[in-house]
């Protein structure tokens, strides 16, 4: 069953899920009517389990899970600690948060100094933490628990309905987040280091050439487009 909550806070919601929030606590649902984005329930399923893998495997910072599972509805939902203090990375230097160090920046404008610091902390923290530490998580199998969720630039191009699990007697496939940008990560609102990786509903093992990090989301476009890139990963994933 699901967990009792405190008073829960809507937040927004996209095609397929919402996001709430308790004192305690970040909640994603599915939607009943949920249209638009493939393998949903997966995805829960995956960032779970993916979520579990980090946090004992690893020293990458992420929130602690606190609950999954499914509703009486049948609807898939997953429960994490809210990290207070914290701002999603792509918002982070919407204001100025130091303002009594950059005089120059004004009350609720954006700040280019801010933006320097986030950006410099984001590439720190995937290239020193994150990416030599999933690096070090290998496995014999393709996925994550039996599931292939494929990265978007890929699934977008190639729409089979299900992907193989593929297999190396060398463990040749290491941890893979597909979605590693700006805005799946969690900033201080005072210092702007970095507090948090999340959103791991695209993880598994693949091939270490699939791991891609872009820094915003015009980056992450341009993978789209590169349709060389694009077939040589539907080569990698899908055998």
């Amino acid at each position: 069953m699901e967990p009792q909550l405190d008073r829960e806070v809507f937040l927004f919601r996209s095609e397929a899920k919402s996001y709430s929030k308790t004192t305690t606590t970040f909640i994603k649902r599915e939607l009943p009517d949920a249209v638009g984005l493939p393998w949903l329930k997966e995805r829960f399923t995956v960032e779970a389990a993916a979520l579990r893998l980090l946090s004992e495997k690893t020293s990458i910072p992420v929130p602690r899970l606190i609950a999954a599972g499914q509703d009486e509805d049948g609807l898939c939902y997953l429960v994490t600690e809210y990290i207070h203090g914290s701002v999603r990375g792509d918002m982070a230097a919407l204001e100025c948060r130091m303002p009594q160090l950059h005089l120059s920046s004004q009350a609720g404008s954006p700040c280019a100094v801010c933006e320097g610091i986030v950006r410099a902390n984001a590439n720190q923290f995937v290239r020193k933490q994150v990416l030599p530490q999933l690096r070090s998580l290998k496995s014999e199998t393709t996925g994550l628990g039996g599931i292939v969720i494929p990265p978007r630039w890929v699934s977008e191009s190639d729409t089979r309905e299900t992907w193989p699990v593929l297999s190396s007697r060398q463990a040749d496939f290491v941890f893979c987040h597909h979605d590693l940008v700006l805005h799946n990560m969690l900033f201080c609102t005072q210092t702007l280091d970095v507090l948090a990786l999340v959103d791991m509903e695209e993880c598994g093992f693949f091939p270490p050439e699939v791991q891609q990090w872009k820094y915003d989301r015009a980056g992450q476009f341009e993978l789209y487009e590169n349709m060389d890139l694009v077939q040589k990963h539907i080569q990698l994933i899908g055998g």
